[in-house]
């Protein structure tokens, strides 16, 4: 699964060291995670550790950081299953981002109650939410118009291996937590304690680890502090990242929320004091109503200096109570809290959230071709064995459209000529994609090419992502239809090309490039083997092989020719001049027939691509008429795979007659088409 991960800041904090955790051990499952923030300590060692870490200013709120946040999570959320995010301004962005689709889904961690006004109100809580405490849930159901089903509550947890160190305590009072305002009451709260409680026991000391925009005033008071004492009672150590091989040394814990874990993962005697509350020492009795607010103490009573100083110093005096206490605080940190059931409840949720995007497959599709038909058999099949159910697909006549349903998908057809049916088909789509052959090009007409740019810029600007699948670019003429075929390259999310010719032109406009070959190549080859009496013609409108040609390299083989045609329609206007001279047509409507037509054939000579594709598909080696850039870009293509020259040769009367082809085995075959494949799934990988 490809998560995207978004968090403001991957500095030192509470949230962060969840993010951390959560991320670190959804790589060791064999997710692959992404991480957006502005940067921070945490990303460093995320980085390290060989996550990958972008970088974009989600901490800042100007207008020209959140153009370029908008900028930066739109490209990488063109390419997950499920983002995942953590704070307001994040999930805020990803959503206007994301549009109206619900493409990728989004997940939500609220990891404390937010204050409704002034900007709680634009809350997103995604898709799903995870909230990290029952009564942070609880708060969400008050405030927000959320269902009970859409939130999830998970808790923060730890790699309790990182505390697994033996300990060896010394007299410490230890606290860990931001020094920002709303979070450093307990850390003065200690302050104010320290010079009663360590006159008394003069051999303890206090540890405050953080920092923050207060750390300036906490430094002040502790300096105050000291100097009473007369000795360095009050010790900070500021932001460090070490917390664990710290807390080993440590007597007592005082904190709240995931600083207090960390506390009990080390084995000490806890104390849930923060700025929302005060719960006291932990214990059996209490354990089930602080963990219900992730021990923040939310709802019990506030927090005060003489609360802390008497349950510090009972603990201090009652040395059972430290022992008990702390084997109590391994115990529970280890029953509820390891990294294991956080990433579970995580992935839980996005198995509830993930699915598919909803594609519309746009080609040459209902016109009666085979090669085109053949495309959008393959594509669909290839799509549905990517996880891909809903599609849509815009065809010129439906009657024409030969596909047939791919197991388990849910394909509906469109008029692509109906304004209303193209509309219809865009709007409940995810994504457009553009599906075979030269469709970007203008050498049939400008108007197609005008068809295709329009269809993209609409879709795009509705917030389709938009795919190129196995394209093609011909000769482009004129300095408009170039800047038509470079828009639409431009505002493709991928783009699959057919040939490394294919790939050269597109990589100057198109984002995301990646050799794709013509999907046809995963059509199976027939079975079916008979005596090579004949050689096929697979003909076009185009003429492109004069019928004296064919009848010389009859006579010269002593082979009977057959002529086949793709599109009856397109072709018919040949069928007088070829009957003439008694040369039979099959029009075969599947490739199925195609391939029983072929099998007597020794080789084929080819006016179309797609004829050629066939041919080599059919383990039958072909001369294609190199009159079209397609048509050379593919023989170099083949010819580049396997260098020998003789699966798929460019047409000429003298090769032909000569037996050029002889000696094509078919071991070549299937190693060019094996590559051809792998060559596909590479790049649809790229995308699914």
């Amino acid at each position: 699964m490809k998560i995207l991960m978004v968090t403001d800041k991957m500095d030192i904090g509470g949230a962060e060291t969840h993010i951390f955790t959560l991320i670190t051990e959804l790589a060791k499952r064999g997710d692959t995670v992404t991480v957006l923030s502005s940067g921070g300590a945490f990303a460093r060692r995320l980085k390290e550790n060989g996550i990958e870490v972008r970088l974009s200013p989600l901490d800042k709120r100007d207008p020209i950081s959140v153009i370029r946040c908008v900028r930066d999570l739109g490209e990488q959320m063109r390419h997950c299953d499920v983002v995942h995010t953590h704070t307001r301004f994040s999930s805020f962005l990803a959503s206007r981002v994301r549009g109206k689709r619900s493409f990728p889904p989004i997940v939500v961690t609220a990891h404390l109650n937010f204050k409704l006004f002034p900007f709680g109100a634009l809350a997103y809580w995604g898709d799903r939410t995870l909230a990290v405490s029952e009564d942070i849930k609880d708060y969400l159901l008050k405030n927000y118009r959320l269902s009970e089903g859409q939130i999830h509550v998970t808790r923060n947890s730890l790699d309790l291996s990182a505390y697994a160190e033996k300990k060896s305590p010394k007299k410490l009072i230890m606290h860990t937590s931001r020094i920002d305002k709303g979070r450093a009451a307990t850390a003065f709260m200690l302050c104010d304690i320290a010079v009663r409680l360590l006159s008394a026991h003069p051999d303890w000391r206090i540890m405050i680890v953080g920092d923050g925009n207060l750390f300036a005033r906490l430094k002040k008071r502790a300096d105050e502090v000291n100097r009473t004492l007369g000795f360095e009672g009050v010790m900070l150590c500021g932001a460090r990242y070490d917390i664990p091989s710290l807390l080993r040394h440590g007597a007592i814990f005082v904190g709240v929320s995931r600083s207090a874990l960390e506390g009990m993962a080390a084995g000490l005697p806890t104390i849930i004091c923060g700025d929302e509350g005060y719960g006291g020492v932990l214990t059996k009795e209490n354990y089930s109503l602080l963990f219900k607010t992730n021990f923040c103490a939310r709802g019990q009573k506030k927090a005060t200096a003489e609360l802390l100083f008497s349950d510090v110093e009972h603990l201090i005096n009652d040395e059972n109570a430290l022992t008990s206490l702390s084997k109590y605080a391994r115990q529970m940190a280890e029953c509820d809290f390891s990294a294991r059931i956080m990433t579970a409840d995580a992935e839980s949720c996005y198995n509830l959230t993930r699915r598919a995007p909803s594609l519309c497959l746009l080609g040459y599709f209902g016109y009666g071709n085979l090669g085109d038909e053949s495309i959008m058999q393959t594509a669909l099949a290839m799509l549905c064995e990517a996880g891909i159910r809903h599609v849509r697909v815009l065809v010129r006549d439906k009657t024409r459209a030969t596909v047939s349903h791919p197991s388990g998908a849910f394909l509906t057809f469109y008029d692509r000529m109906n304004p209303h049916d193209v509309i219809r088909a865009i709007e409940s789509s995810d994504a457009l994609v553009l599906c075979g052959g030269n469709l970007l090009q203008n050498e049939t007409s400008l108007a197609s090419l005008l068809y295709y740019s329009q269809l993209v810029r609409y879709a795009k600007k509705r917030g389709c992502r938009i795919y190129i699948l196995s394209g093609g670019f011909g000769e482009i003429h004129g300095a408009y239809a170039k800047y038509l075929t470079a828009k639409c390259l431009s505002r493709s999310d991928f783009c699959g090309c057919r040939t490394s010719y294919d790939l050269d032109f597109a990589k100057g406009y198109a984002r995301r490039a990646a050799l794709m070959p013509d999907t046809c190549f995963l059509l199976d080859a027939p079975a079916k083997e008979a005596p090579k009496a004949a050689f096929a013609w697979i003909v076009s409108r185009e003429s492109a092989i004069p019928t004296d040609d064919v009848l010389y390299i009859s006579q010269k083989r002593k082979l009977k020719p057959i002529a086949i045609m793709l599109n009856c329609e397109e072709d018919e206007v040949r069928r007088e001049q070829i009957t003439k001279h008694g040369i039979e047509i099959f029009t075969p409507a599947t490739y199925t027939e195609f391939c029983e037509t072929i099998a007597p054939c020794a080789f084929t000579v080819s006016e179309r691509l797609h004829g050629a594709i066939f041919s080599l598909t059919c383990r039958i080696p072909a001369y294609l008429t190199a009159n079209s850039v397609k048509k050379r870009a593919l023989i170099s293509e083949v010819n580049g795979i396997v260098p020998d020259g003789k699966l798929l040769l460019s047409y000429s009367r003298d090769a032909a007659s000569a037996k050029k082809e002889i000696g094509a085995q078919v071991s070549d075959f299937n190693y060019l088409i094996d590559f051809e494949r792998r060559e596909i799934y590479n790049a649809l990988s790229k995308i699914f």
